[in-house]
């Protein structure tokens, strides 16, 4: 590798890998049979996974050191059912082997009706929930007819893009694409959004409505510099890796906040130095799993944690060494986090799962009430009341207290009035980020740099321009982490725990400001300072302390219920616990979306390896792996310098037409596949050809290349490019 790591791969005579090695050392081996098929890995975490198939390579039994599970598939190959712990899901098939029913642990069923061509255009829920979808010729959605007399109209452009979404409310989207389908602009009600891109693809200008934020990149495609309208001047310094090395942020003419990190060999951070002589230590296993957090502020230790892991990365204690409280957490054999216990027996807090991922807090499971679909009824502290949609309405306290939910055309939550009757209201942009909070005291804007915040501000009047005594600047890690808070009070730095959750935050002096620990409902156990002064809970979350809720993106999360508020808006697609539920086991899974369970944002950033794997995708490199570290690899990667893993080389693909109507299918590897691979080897073998005649640099390389990418993504968008026979 460019920074002098190595890992190594170990194959048998029939090109199987038998064994991988990491920089670390962690070795994994694999066993096959005589077919190919791999029937055992040992993992280096010392897991040992063994699978058994049927005459039809399809797997039917599954087992691990916690689990075993099995499957049975119907004449064809689909999956039939699968069972796991005596507990078993159903699927159900029309003639055609389409999918038309999911039956969960309880029976349930989630239905679909299909026309003539296999499209959806009737869904039941397992509350009975019913949409119906009228489709174009093409089989495009131009209509769902919702509950309660709601509906959602679609327009699209030639190449089944949405352009305009009308709402029964009278609200709308829109929007714009470039010649590659790539988003330039997009607007609502409240706010319009315009994208400026590079021949590349990146953002380069986004513009919310008068206010704009510009991005500089490397020549590897890596973001160097953000500035902003508001005076925002943030720059990222990286090595060969990609790798963050040093951020700077400035706002205006304040002081400079300057951070410097370094990383073990698997690209996570060992090490991070802030501003008043602040340093955050983290040590990993060879797996690559933390076991020590050291954060040193003046040359005292003002915080101290070790972690101890089972396999499957299942936590199994954590340590505080300053003040010796050892949280220790238990599982079901289903992977959820059924438990924590702080040290006494009495302190158990639960969070037990009965077969169709609805939350307790007590072992007995006999605390909460739930109704179909895993709608939440009633607790020992609150009943629970839902539209036609599922979204709650009203939640009414034991003491009679009473809380009001009410809710755009879209699903975004639009007012919430509280039990003494003030009203906060909420406005969005056309992708779900929150621009404004109101109530009757003040309104608070937000500015949104891609996926998170840039700036908040407070605004006291009706004027566009924010008050710049009350302008907040957020400086984020390449995700969903927060690392520093820029105000015209001063800079503060933001430590996270490995999760990405903010813990600390401390000046520019080295004085610690603020503290907050969560327990596993994501709730605010205890905290030091203001507690919304740092407002990030888990990856995605932002505390609303007038509500009590967390905004979570698309959705908004209840840390008193362990839930969301709203069914998920991508329904089964999203595979959490319930159609409500907030991950498995959140001592190592987030949901910064609010709509689908993944793996926490690494340190190193998102790439193929660690990126979720929602259900019914596969994600597929758009220039193979193979031509990168196969038995040939493509001289294009050292010419250009291109991680063939950057997710900007990466797109999710259907593994049947059940879940995109119109994206080319992805199944793993098969002629088809192969024969795409073949023909991209040809395009990089024609951009060498001109690389050497025009003596290219290797940013012109690397700019030749995502010209390929963004035109195949398109392509496979629409499917005209095809990886898989599908009839």
């Amino acid at each position: 590798m460019p920074d002098g790591t190595s890992s190594t791969w170990e194959y048998d005579d029939r090109g199987n890998c038998i064994a991988t090695t990491n920089p670390l050392g962690a070795t994994e081996k694999y066993r096959y049979d005589y077919l190919n098929r791999l029937v055992q890995a040992t993992l280096s975490d010392g897991n040992n996974v063994q699978l058994q198939y049927d005459g039809y390579d399809d797997v039917v039994f599954a087992k691990d050191n916690h689990t075993q599970v099995s499957f049975d598939y119907t004449i064809l190959g689909s999956l039939k059912s699968r069972e796991q712990g005596g507990k078993k899901v159903r699927f159900a098939y029309d003639t055609e082997e389409q999918l038309i029913a999911v039956f969960n642990e309880k029976g349930e069923a989630y239905q679909f009706e299909r026309d003539a061509k296999g499209n959806i255009i009737k869904e039941i829920g397992f509350d009975d929930m019913t949409r119906t979808y009228e489709r174009s010729l093409a089989g495009l959605v131009q209509r769902i007819n919702r509950p309660g007399n709601r509906w959602t109209a679609y327009q699209h452009d030639n190449l089944g893009n949405v352009i305009r979404a009308d709402y029964y409310d009278d609200t709308w989207e829109t929007f714009s694409y470039d010649k590659n389908g790539l988003l330039i602009e997009t607007a609502n009600d409240h706010v319009s959004v315009k994208l400026e891109r590079d021949v590349s693809g990146q953002v380069i200008k986004e513009w919310q409505n008068d206010h704009w934020i510009e991005s500089s990149y490397d020549e590897l495609g890596n973001r160097s510099q953000i500035t902003s309208s508001l005076g925002a001047n943030i720059t990222v310094a990286r090595n060969e890796m990609g790798n963050v090395m040093q951020m700077t942020a400035s706002h205006s003419d304040q002081a400079q906040w300057t951070a410097s990190m370094q990383y073990n060999e698997l690209g996570q951070e060992i090490e991070r130095i802030l501003p008043g002589d602040v340093i955050s230590k983290w040590q990993y296993d060879i797996s690559g799993r933390p076991t020590h957090h050291l954060v040193k502020s003046q040359n005292r230790d003002t915080r101290r944690r070790v972690y101890n892991w089972d396999v499957n990365h299942r936590l199994r204690s954590m340590v505080n060494e300053l003040t010796g409280i050892k949280v220790t957490y238990g599982y079901d054999e289903f992977s959820n986090l059924v438990w924590s216990n702080q040290g006494g027996q009495f302190d158990f807090l639960y969070r037990s799962v009965d077969d169709v991922g609805n939350l307790y807090e007590t072992r007995e499971k006999t605390d909460r009430v739930y109704g179909a679909g895993s709608r939440l009824l009633e607790t020992k502290d609150a009943k629970f009341f839902y539209d036609e949609e599922g979204n709650l309405v009203e939640k009414v306290e034991k003491n009679g207290d009473t809380w009001k939910y009410e809710y755009y055309g879209n699903g975004m939550m639009s007012k919430v009035i509280r039990p003494d009757k003030t009203e906060i209201t909420f406005k969005y942009d056309s992708l779900g980020r929150r621009i404004e909070k109101s109530s009757e005291e003040k309104t608070i804007g937000f500015m949104w740099d891609g996926n998170t915040i840039l700036h908040e501000f407070d605004s006291q009047n009706d004027s566009a321009e924010p008050d710049s005594d009350n302008l907040v600047t957020w400086v984020f890690n390449d995700g969903f982490v927060p690392s520093a808070k820029i105000t015209s009070e001063g800079n503060y730095s933001i430590i996270s725990d490995y999760l990405g959750t903010p813990v600390e935050a401390y000046d520019e002096d080295g004085n610690r400001v603020w503290s907050a620990e969560l327990d596993v409902y994501g709730r605010v156990k205890e905290f030091t300072g203001e507690k919304d002064f740092i407002p990030f809970r888990y990856q995605g979350q932002y505390e609303d302390v007038e509500i009590g809720l967390y905004y979570n993106r698309f959705r908004y999360y209840s840390p008193s219920d362990g839930m969301y508020t709203q069914i998920d808006p991508i329904g089964l697609s999203g595979g959490n616990p319930s159609l409500y539920g907030y991950v498995y086991n959140p001592t190592i899974e987030t949901d910064p979306f609010g709509l689908a369970f993944g793996k926490s944002m690494p340190a190193s950033g998102w790439s193929y390896g660690n990126m979720p794997k929602p259900k019914g995708y596969q994600l597929h490199h758009i220039i193979p792996k193979s031509l990168y570290d196969g038995a040939n690899p493509h001289e294009i990667f050292k010419l250009s310098g291109y991680d063939v893993n950057n997710i900007r080389n990466t797109i999710y693909l259907p593994t049947s037409r059940d879940y995109h109507s119109t994206r080319s299918v992805h199944r793993g590897y098969n002629n088809h596949h192969k024969a795409y691979n073949e023909f991209m080897r040809a395009e990089l073998d024609k951009l060498v050809q001109l690389g050497q005649s025009g003596e290219w640099t290797s940013k012109q390389y690397h700019e030749a290349m995502q010209d390929i990418i963004n035109r195949e993504r398109k392509n496979l968008r629409t499917g005209k490019t095809r990886l898989h026979c599908e009839g």
